[in-house]
């Protein structure tokens, strides 16, 4: 692990594999670079390069004391690849609230990215969840992560899937930061993304887990159909797919790049 100083910011990231094109892995709500660790190694293993870290306010990055927007995060990302001197375009990972980053980045720096994975994507908030998230943040605040921890996890994180890293999982929940995990949820109820998805440009990949109470599968194909020319795909998961279907997701990763891969060459050789 190791940290950068992003445009007065420090970031928590870790680097693995040396693979010619690079996987940016940005994690959920709550989460952490931690959540990519069964993950990360099956990307390596196929030839990846990967970058993953923690969001500001988050695992052991920076906290801010102010409040901070999705935009924020998108511009983070950014001076991180900058920082570690990634200049070829990325495969960009997002999961839940970090899909909302990762669009945010594909569309507004569109030359960085080649291709978006966008999991189990948290990109619109009706007034309820809204409401939700901002009475969720200010009993963080006012309690601590253990008042909201049993009912935030037993959405994100149904009994069934709850295997062998489960309870590493849960400590790392309870071990956030009450002020800037309130941030982040305010947030992601302040985000439209869903709104501008018609112009990302990449291929991209919609992944939905088969039990997902926060984004059922349904919610999640009626984000794919707003993104030009999106696949979208089932996995045995719930919300927090790293953690609970790591081999499934990795695998559905990899077989989105190799496609997108295959089309650039045909693409190529049409030219």
């Amino acid at each position: 692990m190791s940290f950068a100083h992003c445009d007065g910011l420090s970031l928590r990231f870790a680097r693995e594999g040396r693979g010619d094109e690079s996987a940016v892995l940005l994690h959920e709500l709550g989460g952490a670079l931690d959540s990519f660790d069964a993950v990360a190694p099956l990307l390596t293993q196929a030839g990846l390069g990967v970058l993953r870290y923690d969001a500001r306010g988050a695992g052991l990055s920076e906290k801010p004391r102010h409040p901070f927007s999705l935009d924020d995060g998108a511009d983070d990302l950014a001076a991180l690849l900058d920082a570690v001197g990634i200049v070829a375009p990325v495969h960009l990972v997002g999961v839940a609230a970090g899909a909302a980053v990762a669009a945010l980045f594909a569309l507004r720096r569109p030359a960085r990215v080649a291709t978006l994975a966008l999991c189990a994507p948290a990109l619109s908030v009706p007034a309820d969840r809204r409401a939700y998230l901002i009475e969720r943040s200010e009993k963080a605040v006012r309690d601590g992560m253990r008042s909201i921890a049993e009912a935030t996890l037993a959405r994100s994180f149904p009994e069934h899937l709850r295997g062998d890293r489960f309870a590493d999982y849960r400590a790392r929940f309870l071990a956030n930061d009450p002020v800037s995990y309130a941030h982040a949820n305010l947030a992601l109820a302040a985000s439209g993304v869903a709104d501008r998805l018609g112009a990302i440009p990449h291929p991209c990949i919609v992944l939905a887990g088969r039990h997902d109470l926060l984004r059922p599968p349904a919610e999640v194909e009626a984000v794919a159909d707003l993104v030009p020319g999106a696949r979208f795909a089932v996995i045995d998961s719930g919300h927090v797919m790293p953690v609970q279907a790591p081999d499934a997701m990795a695998a559905a990763l990899l077989d989105h790049i190799a496609g997108a891969r295959r089309a650039s060459t045909v693409t190529e050789a049409e030219a």
